[in-house]
Parts: structure tokens; C-alpha cells; sequence
């Protein structure tokens, strides 16, 4: 019973994936596509290369899946006891279901509340699906009313009826104007049929006059559970430039997910080698590197210390790492950024970005951080101002202390800063100081930032600092603000 009770639990993790049971009396088979010969499994209906075993492959990433806390044993469609008890059969063994079983189960379904039951039967339905009962499947949904969960459901039936008869599903969508329409099933659709019939449905997608990338998309998805290396290779050799660089992500996605993101970026680098079209391989590294940050950003900033001779590498990567690293650790962030400062990568946007997630927890201490390259090559406006951004809002008063520390150049765009983002309700308290300020150009950003934000309640006031700026153009272009605002309000 407790091994029962496992099974059943991992169901309920899974939810909505289980329809990747093979379906009954499927035997292997031998497939091509691109001329890769790969093998259709029929233990769990994955495709892997021939020879080789993918079983623990990831599949599609389907919907987020939300389970009912149900107190009682009662779980609708099926009962608790029924639902553990029949994972003592392997789906694969089981009969096809009849016609009006489905209709009834399905039906049922569609239209319970408890997404544990419903989802039961569905993949329960979906593992068992046929040429011959497909049909009875679909007529099931065109006559439920169209909903979230609904049209998730759909799109999972749509693949898993693909896979058993892909043909069956496009002459579907293709010949018939009022056929059930879900957005992105037929993406869903053709990532099936390319699992199970890879050359089938790649002469579909290809030999359409015009161009599908959602088809693209799909296919690439199928294909890079058949043949991930194929599908690469498909996608690097493609004349049509749009299309190769929209489909470069799919790549990387299926490669992120079969072997993490520390694969993605093996395959993404390993481009700079294997094919001369250099932007294709920048592309590549793009898609891996975000996948990396996003998902381990310590690891992918140890990625890009150790190669930063990459031709690919670019300076947002560094940004984007930082900034990530920072959102969690500050101090980690800051000591990567100081170990790669003599990369003409890292400049004040790099650091900045470090500064600005800092400064939104302890702008003391990221001040001090940044006071310690007042002397270097990254201490410009961008690093300035993203730090006094944040820091303004928790403490204009700091702010404008440590910006009247700064040389002219930097301290005329860091009071702009300032002022532009401090409180509203302290603005008030910087008015005596503004407007007794001498006529310097170092005011202008401050004075062009206080006509703005108070022409709305002041316009006289605002109007009266516009003019003291010493820049014609600025001046212009915040005078004419002003005069648009109080026209507005007094014609």
C-alpha cells in the first residue's frame, strides 16, 4: 500500500503530463528525418536517436497545473481507492477505450471543478488515445464550452492525437473552416506528430508555401526529442535569416532542458567552432547565457569569468549577471564585478547595475562600495545616477549630500537624479534650496526635474526655475512644458 500511495503522489505532481504513457500496442519502430535514423520507444512513447537512451528527457512544459485540497476520500470522476488501485496497471497494457467511454469520462471531466479528477481522466483518456477513438475524444470538446482549463486540455489532446495519427490532425484543421480553433494547438499538434513520425510532418511544415513559424516552432520542439543534434544543425543551415534566428531559442530551450543550462551553453560555445555564420553562434550564446542568469546567475557569472576570451561574450551579459546576483547577494555581485574590472566589458552600466540593486537594501554601504573607483574607468553618470535612484527614495537627504561631492559633470545630471525621484511630499523641503542656488549650469538637471514635477500644483514656480537654466536647449524644451501645462489647466 505504501508503494501505492508513492505512485499516486507522483501523479499528483505530475498532473497534466501524464498522457506521455505510450499508448496501447505500440511496437518500436525506426524513423528518419534529415537523415538522422532515430527510435520510437514505445515504453514510455519517448523518441530518443537510435541506440541511445533518452527516457529521462524532459517533455513539453505544459501548463501550470492547480490541485483542489479535497478533505474527503470522494474525488469525483474517481474515487481515491480507484485512483491508486489502477496504477497497479501499466496504461500501455490496458485495452483502448470504446467510443462512449470516452464521451462519458471526457465529458465528465470537462466539466468537473476538481482539477486532480478531471486531470485523472484526462491522461488516463490521452494514454489510450487511437486513431479510431479520436474522433469520439474530439467531438467531446467541440461541444464543451470553451474555458482556461479547457483549452489547456485541448492542446495536450491535440499532441497526443498527432502522435498517433498526425495526418489525421492537419486534413482536421486543414479542410475544415469550422473546426474546434485553440490558439497554439496546432503548435502542440505538430510537436507529436514529429515525435512519432519525424519525416512525415517535417515535409508538412516545409513543404507549406507559406511560411508557419508556430509550425516551425513546434516541429523543432518534436524533432529535438528525436534528434537534438539534428535539429540544431537544421536550424544553423537555414537560408531564410528570420527564421533561423527566431527558431535559434527553441534549440537552446530543448537543450536547457535535456541537459541544463550548463548544456545549453556547451552547445551554444561549442557553434563558435562549427559554423562560420558568426551571428548565428552569437545568437546562440545570447539565448543560453539569459537562460543561465535566470535560472543560476552565480553560475553563469563563473561561467563568464573563465571565458571571457569568447568572441560572443557581450557587455549586458555582464550586466545581467551582476544585476541578478545583486538582486540576491549585493556583496557576492560587487566582488565579481571587482575581479572582472579590467575587462573593457565591465563599465559604469555593469557596476551601476550592482550599485542600483545595493542601494535599494543599504545605499551607505553601496555608496561607499563606488566611492572606491571615484578614480576609475566605470565611474561615470550611468553608475552615479543608478545609484542615487534608489538611495534618493529611501533618503533624498544622504542623496544630495554625496552628489555635492561629485565633479560638475557628473553632479549636474546626479541632482536631476535626485530630485526626479525623490517623494513627492519632500519636494517642498528642497524648494528654499533650489531657488536660492546661484544661475550655474550644475542646477540645470535639478531645476529642469523641480519644473516638472511641480507644474502641475505650481506652474508659476515651475516656470520661474525653467528659466534660470543655463543650457538654451534644455531650457527651451522644459519652458515649453511648463507653458503647454499651464495653458492646458487656463487656457
Amino acid at each position: 500500500m505504501t508503494n501505492k500511495i508513492l505512485l499516486f503522489s507522483l501523479f499528483l505532481a505530475t498532473g497534466s503530463v501524464g498522457y506521455f504513457l505510450g499508448y496501447s500496442g505500440r511496437e518500436d519502430s525506426l524513423a528518419s528525418i534529415g537523415g538522422h535514423q532515430v527510435r520510437l520507444q514505445s515504453s514510455l512513447d519517448v523518441l530518443s536517436p537510435a541506440g541511445e537512451d533518452l527516457s529521462g528527457a524532459s517533455h513539453d512544459r505544459l501548463s501550470r497545473s492547480q490541485f483542489a485540497e479535497e478533505e474527503e476520500r470522494e474525488w469525483g470522476i474517481f474515487t481515491g481507492e480507484e485512483l491508486i488501485s489502477e496504477f497497479d496497471v501499466d496504461p500501455k497494457d490496458l485495452p483502448p477505450l470504446g467510443g462512449d467511454e470516452i464521451r462519458e469520462k471526457l465529458g465528465s471531466a470537462l466539466q468537473s471543478d476538481n482539477l486532480v479528477s478531471r486531470n485523472r481522466a484526462i491522461a488516463d483518456m490521452l494514454s489510450r488515445l487511437t486513431p479510431e477513438n479520436a474522433k469520439a475524444a474530439l467531438s467531446v470538446f467541440e461541444n464543451t464550452p470553451r474555458a482556461y482549463h479547457t483549452d489547456n486540455n485541448f492542446r495536450l489532446f491535440m499532441h497526443a492525437w498527432a502522435k498517433v495519427d498526425g495526418k489525421a490532425v492537419f486534413d482536421y484543421m486543414d479542410n475544415n473552416p469550422d473546426h474546434h480553433s485553440v490558439g497554439d494547438a496546432h503548435v502542440w499538434a505538430i510537436s507529436g506528430w514529429t515525435q512519432s513520425d519525424p519525416q512525415a510532418a517535417f515535409d508538412y511544415v516545409t513543404s507549406r508555401e507559406k511560411t508557419d513559424y508556430g509550425l516551425y516552432h513546434g516541429m523543432l520542439r518534436g524533432w529535438g526529442r528525436v534528434d537534438l543534434e539534428g535539429a540544431g544543425q537544421f536550424v544553423a543551415n537555414l537560408e531564410d535569416d528570420g527564421l533561423k534566428y527566431r527558431l535559434v531559442s527553441v534549440v537552446g530551450e530543448s537543450y536547457a532542458e535535456q541537459y541544463g543550462v550548463q548544456g545549453a551553453l556547451d552547445w551554444a560555445t561549442g557553434l563558435v567552432g562549427e559554423t562560420s555564420d558568426a551571428r548565428f553562434a552569437g545568437a546562440a550564446l545570447d539565448d543560453a547565457i539569459r537562460r543561465a542568469v535566470n535560472q543560476d546567475p552565480y553560475m553563469a557569472a563563473e561561467w563568464i569569468s573563465s571565458n571571457r576570451d569568447q568572441p560572443h561574450l557581450k557587455k549586458w551579459m555582464f550586466e545581467h549577471a551582476a544585476g541578478r546576483m545583486a538582486h540576491r547577494d549585493p556583496q557576492a555581485a560587487a566582488a565579481w564585478v571587482r575581479e572582472n574590472l579590467d575587462d573593457k566589458r565591465v563599465n559604469g552600466g555593469v557596476v551601476g547595475r550592482v550599485a542600483h540593486e545595493w542601494a535599494k537594501k543599504e545605499p551607505a554601504a553601496a555608496a561607499e562600495w563606488v566611492d572606491g573607483m571615484r578614480d576609475s574607468k566605470v565611474f561615470n553618470k550611468e553608475l552615479t545616477e543608478r545609484l542615487l535612484g534608489p538611495w534618493a527614495k529611501r533618503d533624498s537627504t544622504a542623496a544630495l549630500n554625496w552628489a555635492n561631492t561629485l565633479k560638475p559633470e557628473l553632479r549636474r545630471p546626479a541632482l536631476g537624479r535626485i530630485i526626479g525621484v525623490m517623494p513627492q511630499e519632500q519636494l517642498g523641503s528642497v524648494t528654499e534650496w533650489i531657488t536660492n542656488a546661484p544661475e550655474d549650469s550644475v542646477m540645470d538637471g535639478a531645476r529642469a526635474a523641480f519644473a516638472y514635477r511641480t507644474m502641475g500644483d505650481n506652474p508659476r514656480q515651475a516656470m520661474e526655475q525653467a528659466l534660470r537654466m543655463q543650457d538654451a536647449l534644455g531650457r527651451e524644451k522644459t519652458v515649453v512644458a511648463v507653458a503647454k501645462k499651464m495653458f492646458k489647466d487656463n487656457p
